[in-house]
Parts: structure tokens; sequence; C-alpha cells
């Protein structure tokens, strides 16, 4: 009778017969009703911790003594409980529950429970009208709290469940200021969830709204609990609908068990859920529920949003974290079905091989898990799809923290009492898994535990898989990673030593098509892949809302060992989409072949950019996107393969950048068989890890671009050590050398991305003959094109010949510096001397100093020559001002000799210095320094030298020597 009857009553409208015009009125005038208190019917109950059930003083407004009479603590955080709607008449069992673990929580806190059970016991639809008149008379008691003691809105916290949660957000909207927190627990959802914000919780209520839903299931107009989030936070524990342990077996066993006084469990279980998760994040501080910001349940039942990346993750309950965002974020999680409610989420990505194609629908599989702290056995996932050659994403739980994974077993169950996989020969084969953890945020791969893979067999025995130390391929190249380190240290490396070491490796190449996945990520979800655009299948550009009219970038990944994406990926993709909001970012999915020996990948790049060719013009043809707004990004392979796309697209993209392209079986090759200038309308290359003494360097060395630019020299770069990369091969094997080659090699990737997060900062390079010249500062014009900008921004330039570029960074991001030319010209009468003095220079300018900068000496000091130094700092100094040199060398003679050069003695050396020459890269600007006072000082002493008006071109000749 009892389910018949709310049912039914969810079904009606608010009845016209109760007057509610006086709430317009109060939002119209908010001043006239506040200090009326005659009309209140509710009542506000201080409860304690020791009689948490019992209404043992009431706090009434317009009665200040009422306030100490309740003992109010005027310095501490007020809690304000509000109950919903009752056919009892009288408080439920979890009123109490929540005052004692508020108070469990927050000993020192009030608690105030308000009682307006009179109201709440009507029809439903009726109650649900009175919620207007009950909000205004919490709102009416705050404001007198407020007023009468003073008491600060920071610390007011409103929790209301059900028809209580938009009690709450009714008073919060009414306050004379906002109230710092609103809880909404299962917000009523029968007449709210079409109702404008005035009537129902929202995010404009309190400074921070945050909500959970625990029982939406069902039509909008027919949930309990309302569906659409109303908070800056709308958490949806098991998706927001049944709860565990509330399915309707368990609640008609329980109510057959204990009687019809538990009839109203087959509603109140799921839907009062929320209040008792609420309660177990007061009470289990050590072990609070994490719950992940994601799209929709689905994508989230499929484990692809367990990010904790910007806010992406929070806890649940109390100690959620505060997020203010124009637009409701929804989080979901899953729950055990009792106290403690905490599981623990992992993602599990696993592709399925197979000699034959395969496929299947709803199979039964069991996951074992076995971590440092213990193992879970058998947990029941039913696959919804199973095929050859498919990679799936699925969600897995636990209700105990066996902490670090070290082994995973995946069991295909049967389908029929009688099957043996003898009779059943389909097999999958499985190289690897991963998985990634929630509330750890670790990823792990598994390898198979014997050979290079496990199989899967319906009924037969299990996959094992183990953390992988070292892949099979790690394995099986042991020596080559010895003579890989030996050569780098050495600088012994060849193109012929490469060649026959991977020799053997070139036979493994027979990859008949590549298997190519085009994933549209979306600003929110940077590093999942939530929806995938299919070549054939248009529908998949409007399921994927793809922009036609927007720039689309295609990022292209580069060789992985661990057949995951790398952690630049993300990044890559949360950069672009901050500068260009509207835009496609598409990373390009071709792992199952780039995961394999780097040679076989290689050889494969073509296959793949074959692959993307055909994409961009099935993309051209289904969307009418303008190519000119298309933009090919990759790294290291990547950068080859974006080029093979480029040339087999039938007509020219707009632009293509390489990330340090591949430098193995491509340095040398021929324009068609690498990226090259022809392949876009505009190609731009960064080379980060080119070193030439190594005669076959990990990127590319010679100019693939229209503009190549070469940070550092396109060598080692600032911050990486090469040492330590180098140990970490020799201990771990060719497994560590992703990561050895990583820091150098991947730089260009971080050089790009710093260039499209710090637009006002971008770092500017110039063109030179060579790196030598770059580096005695010879370079530093930007007359007729000769300078660029690094990264996004760089200017087009279409020449016939590739132009080299060259630039300074700094360790860390933001990568920019500010590039200096000194030119000096040391002259003499007698001596013609020739030393290499170590001298360190200190700029002075009208926004700051960078002091105590060494001089690169390029070659030896000899009088009668002008110099040129290259000179960088990490700051913005702004104008020169003022130049200071002091002298490293402590040996006497070289103190001598230069403090005549310095001081114009040329008593002893007939070696001169009276001016210096200073051209800023970045603002052009032109300076001459003169002595600041010939006659000064001796040469332990700083030499300064100061702007003067001299021009720069009255230098060019040659002074006269003192006769």
């Amino acid at each position: 009778m009892y389910f018949v009857y709310i049912s039914s009553g969810f079904a009606t409208t608010i009845e016209p017969t109760i007057e509610f015009t006086t709430f317009n009125n109060m939002l119209e005038n908010a001043t006239e009703w506040m200090t009326d208190f005659t009309d209140i019917e509710s009542k506000f109950s201080f409860r304690t911790s020791e009689e948490p059930e019992d209404d043992m003083c009431y706090i009434v407004p317009g009665q200040p003594e009422t306030i100490k009479e309740c003992n109010f603590n005027p310095d501490t955080k007020t809690f304000i409980v509000i109950h919903g709607w009752t056919v009892t008449g009288m408080f439920e069992s979890w009123v109490p529950k929540l005052v004692t673990a508020l108070y469990d929580r927050e000993p020192t806190a009030n608690v105030i429970v308000v009682d307006w059970l009179s109201r709440a016991q009507q029809h439903y639809p009726t109650s649900a009208a009175y919620t207007k008149l009950v909000g205004r008379d919490v709102a009416k008691f705050v404001n007198w709290l407020q007023g009468e003691i003073g008491y600060p809105w920071e610390k007011l916290h409103l929790l209301g469940y059900s028809l209580g949660a938009h009690v709450a957000g009714i008073a919060g909207l009414l306050t004379k200021h906002k109230v710092n927190r609103i809880t909404g627990m299962d917000p009523a959802g029968p007449s709210f969830e079409y109702a404008d914000a005035q009537s129902t919780l929202s995010p404009d209520d309190a400074l921070f709204v945050d909500v959970l839903h625990t029982n939406t299931r069902g039509s909008p107009d027919r949930s309990i609990g309302i569906q659409r989030p109303v908070g800056h936070i709308d958490i949806y524990p098991n998706g927001g609908t049944f709860q565990p342990g509330c399915d309707l077996q368990n609640t008609v066993l329980m109510v057959a068990t204990t009687g019809l006084r538990n009839m109203d469990q087959i509603v109140k279980c799921s839907h009062e859920r929320s209040i008792h998760l609420f309660i177990d994040s007061l009470v289990n501080q050590e072990q609070e529920s994490m719950a992940y910001h994601c799209s929709s349940k689905d994508s989230f039942n499929k484990g692809m949003c367990l990010s904790c990346r910007k806010n992406r993750c929070n806890k649940v309950g109390y100690g959620v974290k505060r997020i203010r965002t124009r637009r409701s974020s929804k989080m979901y999680m899953k729950t055990r079905d009792v106290m403690p409610f905490k599981v623990f989420h992992y993602q599990v990505k696993v592709h399925f091989f197979g000699k034959s194609k395969l496929s299947y629908t709803e199979q039964p599989m069991k996951i074992s898990l076995y971590g440092i702290h213990g193992e879970k056995e058998n947990i029941p996932y039913v696959m919804p799809a199973l095929n050859t050659n498919s990679t799936v994403s699925f969600l897995l739980t636990t209700d105990a923290d066996i902490g670090e994974l070290l082994m995973v077993k995946l069991f295909w169950e049967k389908d029929t009492l009688i099957s043996w996989p003898w009779w059943n020969p389909d097999t999958f084969h499985i190289r690897k898994l991963r998985i990634k953890s929630g509330e750890t945020q670790s990823k792990i791969i598994f390898s198979a535990k014997d050979g290079e893979f496990s199989y899967l067999a319906r009924g037969g025995e299990a996959a094992v898989f183990v953390k992988d130390k070292e892949t099979q391929s790690s394995r099986k190249n042991q020596s080559f990673a010895g003579l890989l380190v030996a050569a780098l240290e050495k600088e012994i490396f060849t193109n012929e030593l490469f060649d026959n070491i991977l020799e053997d490796l070139r036979d493994l190449s027979d990859i008949n098509k590549a298997n190519v996945k085009f994933s549209l990520r979306n600003p929110s979800q940077p590093d999942d892949d939530v929806c995938y655009i299919v070549r054939g299948k248009p529908e998949t550009l409007n399921i994927c809302d793809f922009k036609n009219t927007s720039k689309t970038f295609l990022v292209i990944h580069g060789w992985t060992v661990s057949g995951l994406f790398e952690s630049w990926v993300e990044k890559m993709v949360a950069a672009l989409y901050n500068r260009e909001k509207d835009a496609n970012v598409i990373v390009v999915d071709w792992l199952d072949t780039a995961q394999n020996h780097y040679v076989v990948a290689a050889q494969n790049t073509k296959t793949v950019g074959q692959e993307i060719g055909l994409f961009i013009d099935w993309l051209e043809e289904s969307a009418n996107i303008p190519l000119e707004k298309l933009h090919l990004i990759g790294y290291s392979l990547g950068a080859h393969v974006a080029g093979f796309a480029g040339s087999h697209a039938t007509n020219k993209v707009g632009r293509i950048t390489g990330l340090d392209p591949a430098g193995p079986d491509f340095e040398g090759a021929h324009a068609h068989g690498r990226l090259s200038p022809d392949d876009a309308h505009f190609v731009d290359v960064l080379h980060t890890f080119t070193r030439g003494s190594l005669g076959l360097s990990i990127g590319i060395k010679q100019p693939v671009g229209h503009v190549d630019i070469y940070p550092n020299g396109g060598s080692f770069q600032p911050g990486c050590n090469l040492r330590g990369a180098l140990e970490k091969i020799a201990s771990y094997g060719i497994l560590a050398l992703n990561n050895a080659i990583r820091c150098e090699h991947e730089r260009s990737v971080h050089l790009f991305i710093d260039s499209l997060l710090n637009e006002e900062e971008a770092g500017r390079a110039y063109s030179c003959g060579s790196n030598e010249m770059f580096d005695r500062g010879m370079c530093l014009q930007c007359r007729k094109k000769r300078c660029n900008t690094v990264g996004y921004d760089i200017s087009k330039v279409r020449k016939a010949r590739s132009v080299k570029m060259f630039t300074k960074t700094r360790g860390t991001m933001p990568f920019r510096v500010f590039h200096y030319q000194l030119k000096i010209n040391f002259h003499g009468e007698i001596n013609q001397v020739s030393m290499e003095p170590a001298l360190t220079v200190s700029l002075y300018g009208t926004n700051g100093e960078a002091e105590h900068l060494k001089l690169d000496v390029q070659e030896k000091i000899t009088a009668n020559k002008t110099h040129s130094f290259l000179l960088v700092t990490e700051k913005d100094i702004g104008d020169l001002l003022m130049l200071k040199f002091k002298l490293e060398e402590s040996t006497s003679s070289l103190l001598t000799l230069l403090s005549s050069w310095w001081y114009g003695d040329s008593a002893d050396s007939g070696v001169q210095v009276h001016k210096i020459r200073v051209r800023a890269g970045e603002t052009q600007k032109k300076m001459v320094f003169c002595l600041k006072d010939p006659h000064m000082g001796s040469s332990a002493q700083d030499v300064v030298f100061v702007k003067c008006k001299e021009s720069w071109s009255s230098l060019s000749k040659r002074p006269k020597l003192k006769s």
C-alpha cells in the first residue's frame, strides 16, 4: 500500500489550494519579511552529542535568550540538518546517526535539526510545495542568528535530504549573504526535475554546493531523486541508480523477515544511501571514497575516466574539495553495499589478437588481481563485446586495498555445463594488459607470464600476466642494449654497427595492415579515448561532436616499448585545447604497430601514414573540412608517419610539425622515404637530440622541413642527465632506453607545448649557417625573416632550401631565454697575445639584473681582433644600462695580463679594450658600452662598462693605435 501511495503521488502536480504568492513577494522585497517571526512554523532543535536523538532544546527566532540556553557556541561550525518527506510524522532513524557522525568529526560544532514534520507528512505534492515556506523559515532563522550574535556566514553548512535538499537551496537563496556550503543528499525528483533554479537546489544558493545522487532510476518525471545536476559538484554513486544491497530481492527478503513496517525500504534503501555515504565520510576519515569526473556513466563503466588531473577526481562527502565552475561537474564512483563503502577502481585495457576472425557478445569473465597486500580473486565481469583485433577497456573494482598489483589472471567462463576447450578451438591471443589505478593514479603494464602471448579459450585455463619489468623485446636484445651503452659512452656508434645489430629484426616486419584508430579527445578528458571516428562511418563524426569548420589537429605518437600512450600525449591535447578552444584534437593510435621492435615499427611508418592519408581524404570528403585548417603533429617516428600521411593524401594539408623526427633508418633517406617539405604547405621541425658525434643520432640531424629549429644546437638539452640515463640502461636493459633518451628526445614535445601555453613568453630562433657561428652570437638578426617564433606561432617561411635556425633554452618550462651578442675588440701595439681567459659577466637593465653569467670563449683571445660572444639570460632585464666583468682565473700572470687589457696599461701587454658592442636578439636593439673609469682600481675589482652615445657602426673601423 505504501509503495502504491507514493507512486501515485509522484504523478500528480502541486495542489493549487495552497497559496505561495508571498514567496514571490519575498524575492522581490527581501527586507519586509526578515524580522517577522510570527509565521514561522518550523522548529530548530539544538541536538547534543550526548543525546543526538532527543529534542532537548529549541533555539527560537526572536528570542535571543534561547541561544544561550541551548549552549550555542558562536566560535565554531554550525550544521543545519533538514529532513525530507515522511509518512510517519516522526524523525527517521538516520537523523540521530548523522548528528552523532557530525559531532564525531567536529566535536565542538553546533548541530541544529530543522523540524518541519507537520508539513512534511502531507500528501507528497503538498509537502513538495511547502518547501518554499520551510526554506523561508530557515532563511529567517539564519538571518536572525547572524544578526543577533554576528555569526560568520563562512561557518554555516546546510545539509538537506530529499525534499530537505530543496529546502536548503531555497533558504540559501533567501539569506542576506551566501552561506558557506550546502550538501544535497539525493534531492527529490518529482515536482523539481523541470523546475526553475529559484524553486530547487542550485549552485547559486551557496558558495559551494555538493550533491549526492543515489536513486535516479526511471524517467525524469518519476525518478525518486532528481536526475539533473544541481550543484557545483554532482556525484552519482553506482551511476546514481539503485545501490548495491538495495535490489528488490534483498529488500523483499528483509520485509518478509522484519515485517511490513519496513515496506518503505523498497524506495528508501537507494534514496537514503546518499545519507549513509555522507555519514561514512564523517566516521571513516581514513577510508574516504573517491569519485571521478566523467561525461557519462557508460564511459565511466568502461574505466575511461580514472584521471585526477585538473581536479578531475575528488573525495566523496564531507571532505570533498571545493570546485566552482560555470557548469556542474558530474562525477561517478562505485561503492560496496555496506559501510565503509569505499572501493578501489581499476581501468583494465586489453587487446585481443587472433588467427581467425572471432566475435562474441555478453561473455562471462572472471578476473583475479594479486597485489603486495593481498588478492581479490574471481571478480565477475561480463564482456559486452569480444572481437578479434580489438581493444577493450572496462572498469574493475575491489572492496579491499590489495596494494601495488603484481599479477593478473583472466578466465573465460564456459557458457554451458558441457564445454571443453579442445572441442571449441576459438582462442584469443593477449600480449599485454594495461591497468590504471584510480586511487593511486599508477599505470602498470602486465605481460604474458610465459612466452610472448597468453592464450584465452572459453572454459580453458586462465591467462596469467605478470608485472612487466622487462618487455619481451628487452629480453631478446640485451646484447643490443649493452652495445648501445658502450657506443654512446665512447661515441663510436655508426650506421653500419646499428644495421648489423638489428639485421635479424628486419625479418620481423611482416605486418600486412596497420591497425590505426582515430580518437577524438575532448578538453575535459584529454587522456581518455572516449570517442573514435571511424573512416567510412560518417555518423561517428556526429557522435564524437566533430566540428567541421574548426581547426583540426592530428597528434601522432612515436615508437613505444610499453604499448601505452606516453604522458606527453594528454599534455599536448590539453595544451592544444587551451589555445584553440573550439578545435578538434584527434589522437592517432597506432600502438599495435609502434610497440614492435624499432626497425619493425620504422619500416611500417609508411603503411600507417597511408592509412592516415585515406582518413584525411575521407574526412575532407565527408565533413568538407578545409585542409588549410588541418595540422599534423608527429613525434619521433610519428613525424615521419605525418610526412607519409601528407604525401599520400590527395590534397596537401595545411601544416605538419615534426617533433624531433626519428633518425635511425631515416637519416640520409630520400625525401620520399621520410618527412620532407613536400608533404604539406608548411613543414616546421624541432630537432632536440641530434648529437653529431654519435654518427647515428636518435633524432634526425639533416633538415627535413621548410624551417628546422635546433634548440641548444639540437644536441643534449639543459636539465637532461645523459650519464644517469646511461647507467639506467646498463642496469635495466633496453627497457630503460625509452626513459634514457626521452629527456632529450621528448624535449621537442615540451617546447611545442610551452609555445601553446605560454604565448606571451614564446622563444625566438635565429637563422644561422652553423651552430658554432650561433654560439659566437653572430646570427641574432631578424632582417629578411632571419628570426622566427619557436613552436605553434611560427611564421610560415617557404624557400627553395630548408632554413636552419638555432636558439637557446632554459632547463624547465617556460623555456624562453634572452639572447645577446657581445662584440669586443682587443687591440694592442707590441705583443700579439693569445690567451683563453675564464670570465663572468653581469648585466644590469631597467627591469633587473642577471649576474655572474659565464662567458663561453669559443676561440683564443687575440690582440688586434674583434671577438664575438653569445650570452643568454633566463629573465627579461629590460634595456641594458651597465655591464660588469669579473676575472675567474686566479693566477697572477693571467690577472696581470687581463688587467692590462681592461685598464689600457700597454706597458705590459700592449692590449686594450675601450668599448663593447651589444646586440639584443629579442628587441633587436644595438648598444655601445664604454669603460666607466679607465684609471680606476686594480685587477681584483669588477670592470664596469656603461652605456655611451657612440653609434654601433662607428666602431666597425679599427681604432688608431697609440704611438
